[in-house]
């Protein structure tokens, strides 16, 4: 290393602003929602929670989203998603996905999306999600299966 490049390396090890490692991870949960507004007129809609997360911890939720398309027994989405843990920490996720219906109270579901955001344990989390659900009634009670790879800075 030459002489700038160390007296860079040093001034940012001084001033704590060196990289930190980010800890990467896997993790999967389940959950189950159900619709608690509903707009035909925009689209837009609001769902509320409880996600199971593999170690026992459940968590509620809620979703703010908008169908973005129509195509015959298939609807196309955006959402967000914020869950906040007991502890107080948030982790906000948004994303696409599809919904087909399969009969008046059955239809499938798939997504994809990304973490946006986080508080507490969360703060400056980085990943990406998918999702694949069952619409179980015609009151829009929904089963997903949620998977995730994700990322937090080192502490």
């Amino acid at each position: 290393m030459n002489i700038r490049g160390f007296a860079i390396a040093a001034t940012a090890a001084a001033f704590g602003i060196a990289a930190q490692a980010a800890s990467a991870a896997e993790m999967a949960w389940t959950a189950t929602s159900y619709v608690t507004r509903m707009d035909q007129s925009t689209g837009e809609f609001a769902r509320r929670g409880l996600a199971m997360f593999k170690d026992g911890e459940v968590v509620p939720f809620r979703i703010e989203g908008k169908i973005t398309s129509i195509e015959g027994n298939a609807q196309t989405y955006r959402t967000k998603i914020v869950y906040t843990f007991q502890d107080g920490s948030t982790l906000v996720q948004e994303g696409e996905g599809r919904t087909e219906r399969q009969s008046a109270e059955r239809n499938t579901q798939s997504g994809t999306g990304r973490f946006t955001a986080g508080t507490g344990r969360w703060e400056g989390v980085t990943g990406t999600t998918s999702s694949a659900g069952k619409g179980l009634t015609s009151f829009g009670d929904s089963f997903t299966e949620f998977k995730a790879d994700y990322s937090l800075p080192a502490k």
